[in-house]
């Protein structure tokens, strides 16, 4: 599922990266696993980035986007702005915005997608990527979210975050199974059909984020983890000039073949807001040789 946001990184970074036409390439678009967690230690980075997936994929991919947040967006934030200035508004049309603002509503709205989805003409509109931002600020019944309290999560949070993990990856499933039937009705290779991919931001605190309980459970829906740390602030006096993040893409669908178990990319955030990726430790052309393994 990463080959999305691999596809993000090189649509935005200082290299100017491109996949070559037959390349192997780190991330399959066929793959099998089709979900990821994005992890973020500031909430404005991991919401920054899922916006820009979000226009990446319908702009530059053509894919329809579902995108679960919890207050409407009044604004482009400056990342897209900034990286993206030549955007055309036509491109989201293809993103459909949801407000939820509790677990209940957001839970109910997922599982409708296999009902939405039912029929030709739906089944041809229906998303091939959905996002959900600030998963753990739906878990923990907040709209400002948070790591949840020093004694750690409930077990009911547990529980839920399994029951909403697991509706997430059915409900992908589902809506990569009826285009594969709405591309077989139409005399199409049903292999052609791109999986439907499910991104979440989840926010934990720097000192939680190994021994997260909850992290643990969404590890066992979604097979590949994005972690941004906060590597460097570039300042001149009190007024920072740009931060870096180091991008640990990591999990058993990092390749195919399980050959990569973790990759590595800096983030550059400039100030004026946008965002530029580039790659660590390992040659443009993503050879297995070249990468990194921590």
């Amino acid at each position: 599922m990463a080959d999305i946001l691999e596809a993000v990184f090189r649509r935005h970074g200082g290299l100017n990266l491109q996949p070559q036409t037959g390349e192997r390439g780190v991330f399959s678009p066929r793959s099998t696993e089709c979900s990821s967690v994005v992890l973020a230690v500031e909430r404005g980075i991991s919401s920054a980035l899922l916006f820009l997936t979000a226009v990446t994929a319908a702009a530059d991919l053509d894919h329809k986007v579902l995108f679960y947040t919890h207050a409407a967006i009044q604004k482009f934030p400056v990342p897209v702005n900034d990286s993206m200035p030549d955007l055309k508004p036509d491109s989201l049309k293809k993103i459909k915005f949801v407000y939820r603002a509790s677990l209940e509503e957001l839970l109910l709205d997922v599982a409708s997608q296999h009902e939405l989805a039912s029929g030709t003409a739906a089944s041809a509109s229906a998303p091939s990527l959905v996002l959900v931002d600030g998963l753990d600020s739906y878990l923990h019944g907040t709209s400002s979210g948070g790591g949840g309290d020093s004694a750690g999560p409930r077990k009911d949070e547990l529980s839920t975050t399994a029951h909403l993990a697991a509706l997430l990856t059915d409900t992908s499933s589902f809506l990569t199974r009826i285009q594969e039937d709405l591309a077989e009705s139409r005399g199409m290779d049903r292999g052609t059909v791109v999986p439907c991919r499910v991104i979440v931001s989840y926010h934990a605190g720097a000192e939680a984020m190994a021994a997260d309980p909850i992290l643990g459970v969404l590890d066992r829906y979604f097979p590949t983890r994005c972690t941004l740390v906060k590597d460097v602030d570039h300042s001149a006096g009190e007024d920072v000039v740009e931060r870096e993040w180091k991008v640990y893409l990591s999990g058993t669908a990092v390749r195919d073949d399980g050959a990569a178990k973790e990759l590595e990319w800096r983030l550059v955030v400039h100030t004026s807001g946008g965002m530029e990726f580039s790659p660590i430790n390992r040659p443009t052309e993503l050879a297995v040789e070249g990468v990194s393994n921590k």
